[in-house]
């Protein structure tokens, strides 16, 4: 049996159970116990799963234990910052969108001094917080994620298709070394490729955290991006713009 086919088995037995035993893993799967640790560290390094002292759980149910609204705290400062520099690239009379990020939320605050601006979202929280703002806000619909609040789907990203989006903020976990974008979650990576084929300027916000790390599944490339926007180093290799007013310096270190 092929790795890949292997690690697809043991993610359906995670994702029918909940948690899973090294032991049991291999007696389902005919392997030793090595072969599953390797697949388990592999699954990991992707952001599928997380090891538990003999066996693993999904992601999702590691997330399910740390409640939205700390998980909305966390790194707060740096979001904050991000988006406060991230907001120069507004402008009047825009159409915005801003995914379901917690990142992204930080980015409704820096709204209120514009004009004419339209805003669109995936997130339920995000337009929760916009309703605040007399500013016209639209949500894309779609099947709403448990936990996250975010909508996916057919319908959310045919609803993304009928716009054409003047800028978009998104937010993923992970960018490596050689400018490669990538995410755990299927779906909703697959609604912010839709977001970016129909924005005409494309804008990564990411804190320092998630440079370095690889996820399973790729979101795009750094020729794809206009601006990433973030609190730590990026690689040097990256061909980046630099912000409005930054006089030419790099996006990269903002704090």
């Amino acid at each position: 049996m092929i790795e890949n086919k292997r690690q697809k088995q043991i993610l359906d037995i995670l994702e029918r159970q909940g948690a899973v035993s090294v032991k049991r893993l291999t007696s389902v799967l005919y392997v030793s116990e090595a072969t599953v640790r390797r697949d388990l560290c592999e699954l990991e390094r992707l952001g599928m799963i997380k090891r538990t002292f003999g066996g693993a759980v999904p992601v999702a149910e590691v997330n399910r234990q740390i409640p939205f609204l700390v998980r909305e705290s966390m790194n707060s400062t740096a979001k904050s910052e991000i988006c406060k520099r991230a907001s120069a690239l507004i402008r009047d009379g825009m159409v915005v969108f801003l995914d379901g990020s917690t990142t992204a939320q930080y980015m409704v605050k820096y709204l209120r001094s514009f004009s004419d601006l339209v805003v669109v979202t995936n997130g339920l929280k995000v337009a929760e917080l916009m309703d605040e703002l007399s500013i016209k806000t639209y949500c894309t619909g779609g099947m709403m994620m448990k936990r996250s609040l975010v909508f996916t789907g057919r319908h959310a990203e045919a609803m993304v298709d009928s716009l054409n989006i003047d800028i978009c903020f998104l937010a993923c976990r992970g960018m490596n070394n050689q400018g490669v974008f990538s995410d755990a979650a299927e779906q909703e990576t697959n609604l912010r490729r839709h977001v970016l084929n129909r924005s005409k300027t494309r804008v990564l916000l990411m804190t320092g955290d998630k440079i370095g790390r690889t996820y399973m599944h790729t979101l795009c490339y750094s020729k794809d991006v206009d601006y990433v926007i973030s609190n730590g180093q990026l690689p040097e290799n990256l061909p980046l713009r630099a912000l409005p007013s930054e006089g030419g310096q790099p996006t990269a270190t903002l704090l």
